[in-house]
């Protein structure tokens, strides 16, 4: 027995399974709250969807398609509630089932979700979507803390920033807008913007000599190889429709035939004496002193060339087919757009929405080429130079400007600015119209802001 009392065997295996206890008690309460960390996730992420869907319907009643592909039948906080119901998260009682709810009843637990819009926040009026989410569970292991009960809330808040302040007189419809080199572009009171969902959807490439000043908005990302270009760039906004996309279907149909006599003329003697709505065929050169007066449509090539090349009047020029635009050299350019374009009968339903459009260029993308402004032109533009199908790029030490009394606008596929190339459209009014609509973009941005 005295052996038996002093003997130590087993003693480790002894404290060892006392000192497990509470350890094994509080790897339990970790798990517990682990569970507790996993519900406000969740809470997070349904109020975060919530409140965006709660803008996304206040966002609809201003917009032009409200009724039709805009969805406007339910108020926001039914949407933004529907959409907590779809993240299993519902009232206790008084709301309907909404469609896709993934909710279900548990014993011992109650959730609480409020949709509310808000005047202002954090000092900012506005128009904006509270989303709390709640959920009261009771504790288990925590009871020896003393906690009966769990609450674990999540608030989000998404603001509607209802169409553009500053309406952008550079649009990528689908591309980038790109600056490399020493690009200068001064666009105060209109701004640039992608339609790109790409991560460098406005990209600048290179640090030393860009110079933007333009309010900048992108559906994707910005990239930047040095400095700090994107600081400004509003990314992940809403794309902004092309306004002149009808005017694009319908000259992309266009055809020599569509014209009078069936054809087109092979080259035209004097454009001081050209009859407006002709059609010319094959390559174009413009050169020397050039008074340009009406609607002028080339199926082919269009170039203007030469440091004594003098360019100016009032004009539409429609470049379709397989034809595409260069600027070189060094000419001077001073075009306003016709105000009331003419043209074949095949165009008679797209001519009013051409009523801005000083340049149209529908190079076939597959013949990878870009529309290029570039040498030491000097071009004053009054009006817009669409090139949906392509890169416009602005190249060399080219120069381009709205004049005194106008404003010069850009839709293309994509843009790239380089070289020492500028761009000034401090002329522009910041009550700029959409192109060829009559009225600025209507465009919607949606973006949480808490």
């Amino acid at each position: 027995m005295r052996n038996m009392l002093n003997c130590r065997r087993g003693s480790v295996a002894f404290a060892t399974t006392i000192a497990l206890v509470p350890l094994i008690g509080v790897m339990a309460l970790g798990g517990e709250a682990g569970t507790w960390y996993v519900t406000q996730q969740r809470a997070q992420g349904t109020a975060d969807a919530a409140a965006y869907s709660g803008a996304l319907r206040l966002a609809c009643d201003a917009s032009p398609t409200a009724g039709t592909s805009c969805n406007n039948t339910q108020a926001y906080d039914y949407r933004g509630k529907q959409v907590a119901a779809q993240n299993a998260f519902c009232n206790a009682s008084g709301d309907p089932t909404y469609p896709g709810s993934t909710c279900v009843s548990r014993s011992g637990i109650t959730q609480t979700v409020q949709v509310a819009s808000l005047a202002s926040w954090n000092g900012t009026a506005g128009t904006y979507v509270q989303a709390t989410i709640s959920q009261q569970q009771p504790a288990y292991l925590a009871r020896v803390l003393g906690m009966t009960t769990i609450n674990v809330a999540a608030t989000a808040i998404a603001q509607v920033d209802t169409g553009l302040a500053q309406p952008p007189c550079v649009l990528a419809v689908t591309g980038s807008v790109t600056f490399q080199g020493s690009a200068t572009v001064s666009s105060p009171t209109c701004g640039i913007s992608s339609n790109s969902n790409a991560s460098n959807a406005i990209g600048f490439i290179g640090n030393s000599g860009i110079s933007v000043n333009a309010p900048s908005y992108t559906v994707g990302g910005c990239s930047q190889t040095g400095g700090s270009q994107c600081t400004g760039v509003k990314t992940y906004q809403q794309p902004i429709p092309d306004p002149l996309s009808a005017v694009n279907t319908a000259i992309s149909a266009l055809k020599t035939a569509d014209f009078p006599n069936k054809q087109c003329k092979t080259q035209p003697t004097s454009y001081e004496t050209v009859k407006t709505g002709s059609c010319y065929n094959g390559s174009v050169t413009l050169s020397g002193n050039v008074t340009l007066s009406g609607t002028y449509y080339f199926n082919g090539d269009v170039t203007i060339s030469g440091a004594s090349t003098t360019v100016t009047g009032t004009a539409t020029l429609i470049i379709f087919g397989n034809g595409t635009l260069t600027i070189n050299g060094g000419p001077t350019i001073q075009l306003t757009a016709m105000a009331a374009p003419s043209g074949p009968s095949t165009l008679s339903s797209v001519l009013s929405k051409m009523a801005k459009l000083l340049i149209y260029d529908g190079e076939n993308p597959k013949n990878n080429q870009d529309v290029s402004i570039g040498g030491s032109s000097t071009s004053y533009f009054n009006g817009i130079v669409y090139v949906p199908n392509a890169k416009l790029t602005y190249s060399g030490n080219s120069s381009s400007s709205a004049p005194a009394a106008g404003c010069y606008e850009v839709i293309a596929y994509a843009v790239k600015f380089q070289g020492n190339t500028k761009l000034d459209n401090s002329q522009c009014p910041n009550s700029t119209t959409s192109p060829g609509a009559g009225a600025e973009p209507n465009v919607q941005t949606v973006h949480l802001v808490q």
